[in-house]
């Protein structure tokens, strides 16, 4: 019997497809899910995107049984290309309820410790604004019309490639900004890799929370190098450095390593949506100059006039640090490696 991610697993990308034929041809989305004999999933969510909103929202489109289903199984695949979405897939990160109240009070009941009507302590984790806030994180990226219309499986694994690179990207830049532009502790790296390291232990570990790393990839190149008995972490995706789970994230600035925890961090990825555009002129850069603030002139590429076509998968996501201590930033890290003779 097919599971559900299975059946699911390639939904996101046959969306994608179906919504690029339907914008070119102007046939109505039902008529392309017959047409191209589609997966049941994908039929379904076609068929239900009527005049009364739209796959591009993803808190429409999570309404949708088949579209959480299928939003799960693609955020599940994208393993650890993704720091933040693989901590929270691993149950690393708390998971809660977006746009929900998630304080919480807890006791730890110990017989014969507190007498009978003594004052009992608890601790408590408290938000700013009581509240998991949702944000959404657009993911665009643009491929040739030939290569998302065509229906062969090397075709569709590129496509699918592409867009979790995409995804993770976005997810990892919007969730860790959040976090480290909170009020968090942020210290400068010094010589000392172990004392550096130490400091982070020292501000985060409470010894009753679940602890993990997220690294730049220029750290987590040098700590995977690092021959002092400390080492075994990977220098991509996610492994283990001192005996706590390791991630490596593209979202975080150069020189920078986090150290938080799970425990006290509150998260969750609710829901995907899915737009195309044939017709957008874009700025070819990672960096886009030509933002509302200082927009500074340059060349642009019509997606038309090069038969191109940008995709935008938007997520729907929260995070916020329970605790001002939930983790602690070191910044400016340029350990030297430590080579064996």
């Amino acid at each position: 019997m097919q599971n559900a991610y299975s059946e699911h697993a390639g939904t996101i990308q046959s969306l994608v497809r179906a919504l690029v034929i339907a914008e070119k041809t102007g046939e109505p989305l039902s008529d392309v899910a017959d047409r191209l004999r589609m997966p049941a999933p994908a039929q379904r969510i076609l068929k239900a995107a009527v005049g009364a909103g739209s796959l591009g929202d993803p808190a429409w489109a999570g309404q949708l049984a088949d579209m959480a289903a299928a939003s799960s199984a693609f955020l599940q695949a994208l393993g650890g290309r993704s720091a933040f979405g693989a901590l929270l897939d691993q149950g690393i990160l708390t998971r809660a309820p977006l746009h929900s109240r998630v304080g919480a009070v807890a006791e730890g009941v110990v017989g014969a410790v507190s007498g009978e009507g003594e004052a009992r302590p608890v601790s408590r984790m408290s938000l700013t604004g009581d509240a998991l806030a949702a944000q959404q994180a657009d993911a665009i990226i643009v491929l040739s019309r030939e290569v998302v219309e065509n229906s062969s499986a090397a075709s569709q694994a590129f496509v699918s490639r592409q867009l979790r690179r995409a995804v993770a990207r976005a997810l990892d830049v919007g969730a860790l900004n959040t976090l480290i532009t909170s009020a968090t502790p942020t210290f400068a790296a010094t010589d000392n890799h172990a004392a550096d390291l130490k400091q982070l232990l020292d501000t985060v570990n409470s010894g009753e929370g679940r602890l993990a790393w997220i690294a730049a990839p220029d750290v987590a190149n040098s700590i995977s190098l690092l021959n002092d008995g400390r080492g075994g972490a990977s220098p991509e995706g996610l492994s283990e450095f001192l005996g706590l789970p390791f991630a490596v994230s593209p979202g975080l600035a150069a020189g920078t390593l986090v150290l938080l925890d799970g425990d006290r961090i509150l998260a969750d990825i609710e829901s995907l949506g899915v737009d195309v555009s044939r017709f957008t002129t874009l700025q070819m850069n990672d960096e886009p100059t030509m933002d509302a603030i200082t927009p500074t002139g340059t060349s642009t590429v019509s997606l038309w006039q090069t038969n191109s076509v940008a995709v935008k998968i938007s997520a729907l996501f929260g995070v916020t640090a329970g605790t001002p201590d939930a983790l602690a930033v070191l910044t400016g890290i340029e350990w030297p490696t430590i080579v064996s003779g």
